[in-house]
């Protein structure tokens, strides 16, 4: 069942155009969305290739691409090519040599322009020549901030090169060389970075012990203002930072991770940091912090990439019984091993190279969906033919959004909401409670509203200019210091004064945090209820950030308790990749439930009125549905909210989305202790909302096609669901 699940998030393209042939060593680099590949030998001739191909991932189709300059690379194979395309290195046919088998390795740099289309070959003689290294093959590399790491790799006569040589991308000169005592090939290792580095703003507080921007109610902003009863201030210490992507810097660059395995039959594993200082780097062995009990096997020539805040690891899995092509990832920040199934889609066939195509968080799997794989790899021969994209947000491996405020303004944003700054406008909830804020605020974050208001205004103007002339009527008093030059000085008369928006007050008040703060930092914002709601209002109103905010908190906050209202949200809201995982993650507890039944039965219990069991439905410890006080005494589960938190909450109605209703707020209610509630799937009602959602499955998987988006269309929710008012 596990692989019809993920045959949801795998698909296979066969490419077009001018698809290279099977060659052996050659290198590819993605740059944006296209692949380039360059060099290798062809098998047939045994010949070194110096061409250059590129895949369009938009069409998957492959062009040879034509250097318009002379000046282009030898030959060669088992090199190494990074990012705008820098060769350095590799085996190659010797100068002027007529046999191919007159081979020689190399230790040259070429870079090539993508825009220009052009070779470039640096001069070295600026290079101290104890730093320039010497010529090799099989050797790995990666880069970060700025400079060229090259590790390991063998010379001519196959012996093993202990060093690390790095190349400043922008002095273009070779600045640095360290012995490094271990033996590193592409046979056996990946050393791999990232072009953006994830932080973790919770740790970095809890570390530095930083004090909070904001202070108690009344005292951050110095001004006579104070709240209304409409708004509970949220307290500093319980603010929550998601982490965020940054683009690399001095104090925050992006490590390389040099994972190595080795000794197949009893697989060693290693893991090793490289962290850039000024001028230098440091290496830390990590190999000891990882725990758990799942590892990969012995993978053969592994790729890998970075992603978020996990560490992909991908390579060809040989045993005499087993023949597969391996991807597992490595959770950076729990330092534990998963492994990533893409379904049966490459359990045939012949693939062996992969890269990650970062910007649409896929991982591709380059191959031949009909060739062999073991005779393949007995010749070292890779394929073309086939791409098969993985979805790595299905698995839960995504960069998280960046941030569009730093921190520290998004509370000075939260506060200044809190205080009451400025406030002009009125947003008004569908019990009649209204939440003061700001009208620039709304216009300048809130792209609808502002086209809405316009649309509203250039009605009322037209509808104004229709009306016959009067003596009595009064222009627009001169006021100075009015906005900008350039901005349209508004009419008071024609200037809407509040906002209609049904939606609940937690809701509202969230979405309207978020729109000050352009985060979710408060603990209202993280409220399975509040997420589901957050999420269909970005989705209607199409604000991406929020959207990408709320999916980054449901990954995070994924549980087996809050997993069926994210897979009911998420299908409504047509995001894919969320949705498959949250029902992966209801179907594995629904597995682990019934192993735990079948043992339990297995030991002769029946589970009737013991910890852990059913609730009964009388004296008899009946199971049946009609008539049974305890299966109405639960209330109807809000979208997105816990079933086992809602156990306790008996019939109150002043229970709205699982918050208490109090006339200045809410009050979050105390999670109910997990021993004293029954199972969350072991209630009737929920079991068959579970094998609805596998019949969902089911269908998904037979048709492979993206689920239907079920979503109000903005027209009807823009006329519906809110209005301006005078």
């Amino acid at each position: 069942m596990q692989n019809t699940i993920f045959d949801i998030a795998t698909c296979c393209r066969k490419t077009t155009g001018d698809v290279p042939p099977k060659l052996v060593g050659p290198s590819s680099t993605l740059v944006g969305s296209k692949v380039y590949l360059f060099g290798g030998r062809l098998v047939t001739e045994r010949k070194m290739v110096a061409d250059l191909y590129m895949l369009d991932l938009s069409t998957f189709v492959w062009e040879k691409i034509f250097s318009l300059s002379d000046d282009h690379p030898p030959s060669r194979d088992t090199f190494t090519a990074q990012m705008s395309l820098v060769i350095f290195g590799g085996m190659s046919s010797q100068p002027e040599a007529t046999n191919p088998r007159n081979l020689c390795v190399l230790n040259d740099l070429h870079f090539f322009d993508l825009t220009t289309c052009r070779w470039l070959s640096p001069s070295l003689a600026r290079s101290d020549p104890d730093l320039v290294p010497r010529g090799r093959y099989t050797h790995l590399s990666s880069v970060t901030s700025g400079r060229l790491f090259i590790i390991g790799g063998q010379d001519f006569y196959h012996t093993w090169l202990d060093d690390i040589c790095v190349f400043d991308l922008v002095t273009k000169t070779w600045v640095q060389r360290r012995h490094y005592p271990r033996h590193c090939s592409t046979y056996r290792s990946v050393a791999v970075s990232s072009n953006v580095t994830v932080r973790l703003p919770q740790d970095e507080i809890r570390n530095t012990h930083l004090a909070p921007i904001i202070g108690p109610l009344g005292a951050r902003f110095k001004c006579d203002k104070v709240p209304g009863p409409s708004i509970e201030a949220t307290p500093s210490e319980s603010l929550v930072h998601l982490s965020y992507s940054v683009v690399p810097r001095e104090d925050h660059s992006s490590d390389i991770y040099l994972f190595s395995n080795y000794n197949f039959a009893d697989v060693k594993r290693e893991l090793e940091v490289f962290s850039s200082l000024e001028g230098d780097f440091t290496i830390q062995d990590r190999s000891q912090a990882i725990i758990g009990n799942t590892f990969p096997p012995g993978l053969r020539f592994p790729t890998g990439a970075v992603q978020g805040t996990h560490l992909i690891i991908a390579g060809t899995y040989l045993t005499r019984n087993n023949q597969t092509f391996s991807i597992w990832a490595l959770n950076l920040i729990s330092m534990t091993w998963s492994r990533i199934v893409p379904g049966k889609v490459i359990q045939a066939g012949s693939w062996f190279r992969s890269c990650l195509w970062a910007e649409a968080n896929r991982f591709l799997i380059f191959g031949n969906q009909n060739g062999n794989r073991v005779d393949d790899y007995n010749h070292r021969l890779l394929s073309w033919d086939h791409v098969t994209v993985v979805d790595l947000e299905a698995f839960g491996i995504y960069q998280p959004p960046p941030l569009k405020l730093d921190i520290r303004m998004q509370e000075l944003g939260l506060a200044a909401f809190e205080e009451r700054i400025i406030t002009d406008f009125e947003v008004i909830c569908d019990d009649g409670r209204k939440i003061s804020c700001s009208r620039k605020v709304l216009e300048d974050r809130w792209p609808w509203f502002k086209e809405q208001r316009t649309r509203f205004l250039q009605l009322a103007l037209s509808t104004l200019d229709t009306l016959p002339s009067s003596s009595m009527h009064q222009p627009l008093p001169e006021i100075p210091g009015m906005g900008a030059a350039n901005e349209y000085k508004l009419d008071p008369r024609l200037t809407p004064r509040s906002f209609y928006l049904s939606e609940s007050y937690p809701v509202t008040l969230a979405f309207l945090q978020y729109l000050y703060s352009m985060g979710l930092i408060t603990p209202l914002q993280h409220a399975p209820a509040v997420l589901s709601q957050l999420l269909m209002l970005a989705t209607n109103y199409k604000i991406d950030h929020l959207t990408l905010l709320v999916k980054h908190a449901m990954h995070n906050a994924l549980t087996n308790e809050t997993s069926v209202g994210v897979y009911e949200i998420a299908t409504l809201c047509n995001c894919r990749s969320l949705q498959i995982r949250a029902l992966e993650n209801v179907m594995s507890y629904r597995q682990k439930l019934q192993s735990h039944s079948k043992r339990k039965d297995a030991r002769g219990g029946s589970g009737s009125g013991g910890r852990g069991g059913r609730p009964t439905d009388g004296p008899g410890g009946s199971h049946s549905n009609s008539g049974s006080s305890n299966y109405h005494r639960y209330i109807s589960r809000p979208r997105g909210t816990s079933d086992a938190k809602r156990n306790t909450l008996g019939e109150s109605s002043s229970t709205v989305s699982g918050y208490n209703m109090r006339a200045d707020g809410f009050v979050a209610l105390e999670e109910c202790e997990e021993k004293a509630i029954p199972g969350p799937f072991d209630r009737p009602e929920v079991r068959d909302e579970l094998e609805a959602s596998m019949s969902k499955l089911v269908l998904l998987a037979s048709s492979r096609q993206h689920t239907a988006q079920s979503i109000i269309s903005l027209s009807g929710f823009s006329s519906e669901r809110s209005r301006f008012s005078q």
